[in-house]
């Protein structure tokens, strides 16, 4: 299974920070590219809580809750309805956590995916998805603390003028 990671800090206290974390309903206010959110279901909160996610007009995922560790994080396995992820991934999971370093409450998000392809796989990874999913990563963790710190709806411009502008890449 491989791993990238994206970490930032946060102007909120931990209880402030998980209120918005446990938010299932919300991604599409951060995420970017992704324009809807639905929950699958009646439950909410918890492991088996499921939501659909939509990015533009074809694409649409689905987000069910593996882990659910109280106000520290969260874990989400992206799939397709009752088949895996998108190709050429055989698994992909998302982890939304919180930890607190030097007073600081920061935001650990991790992304966990396995490719397929045998070989292929591994050369498409090195060359390409890694990198991807690194970026991806990146620019949601910064959306992310965008949304929660302003409350927000974190645009392609807002979060381009957070990378660009004098804060630097979201840093207070």
């Amino acid at each position: 299974m491989q791993t990238v990671r994206a970490e930032l800090p946060l102007d909120l206290d931990r209880a402030g920070a998980w209120r918005r974390l446990r938010d299932l309903s919300a991604p599409h206010r951060y995420v970017p590219r992704l324009t809807a959110a639905a929950f699958n279901g009646p439950q909410r909160e918890g492991v088996g809580a499921s939501r659909r996610v939509r990015m533009g007009r074809l694409l649409t995922l689905d987000e069910t809750v593996t882990a659910w560790r109280e106000a520290e994080g969260i874990s989400l396995r992206l799939h397709r309805g009752a088949g895996g992820p998108l190709p050429p991934l055989r698994q992909h999971f998302f982890d939304y956590g919180l930890a607190e370093r030097g007073g600081h409450v920061w935001l650990v998000n991790r992304m966990r995916y396995e490719v397929g392809l045998g070989v292929l796989g591994v050369l498409l990874d090195r060359l390409l998805l890694r990198r991807i999913m690194t970026r991806w990563l990146r620019d949601v963790t910064l959306a992310q603390k965008i949304h929660y710190e302003t409350g927000e709806q974190v645009t392609p411009a807002v979060l381009a003028a957070w990378q660009t502008g004098p804060r630097g890449a979201g840093q207070h």
